[in-house]
């Protein structure tokens, strides 16, 4: 996957068209301004494309802060990522390279619509590591070395 990085303008706009041209959907698509539109009314934020598309281009003044928040959630992104020289305390910007592979957000999404227990979040990171563990093994098999652990 290709390095993201942060954009260089700090503006508003121009971290909403950094988010639009850098995270994409789960088929590696970027979104539509119409689409993330329509996602963010189904989750109570009402919002027009066509006012989005003009936060994008910095054609209409920065919204309100539940708006930010709203677009913030749906780019996987904390609502400070909007906020510039703010410092990134909470491993944000981590958390927004990691959601820009789309096999990741697609994930970390399914597991937030879940609405599991902690010992049904816990499961799911125990599979996880069970299927990183049989795939070190695969490799390790088909390269003729010993798994890492068993060494």
């Amino acid at each position: 996957m290709p390095q993201v990085t942060e954009p260089d303008d700090r503006s508003f706009a121009a971290r909403l068209d950094w988010l639009f041209r850098t995270v994409t959907d789960p088929q590696g698509r970027p979104y539509s301004v119409r689409h993330v539109a329509q996602e963010l009314t189904g989750r109570g934020c009402r919002i027009s494309h066509t006012h989005l598309s003009n936060l994008r281009q910095g054609r209409a003044p920065d919204p309100r802060q539940s708006v930010v928040d709203a677009i913030a959630a749906f780019f996987g992104q904390p609502s400070s990522f909007f906020a510039p020289g703010q410092d990134d305390v909470d491993g944000g910007r981590d958390l927004a390279h990691a959601l820009a592979n789309p096999h990741i957000k697609q994930v970390a999404m399914r597991l937030a619509d879940a609405r599991l227990s902690p010992e049904g979040h816990a499961a799911v990171v125990a599979m996880i590591e069970q299927v990183e563990r049989l795939e070190a093994a695969a490799r390790a098999r088909r390269s003729g070395e010993r798994p890492a652990e068993a060494r």
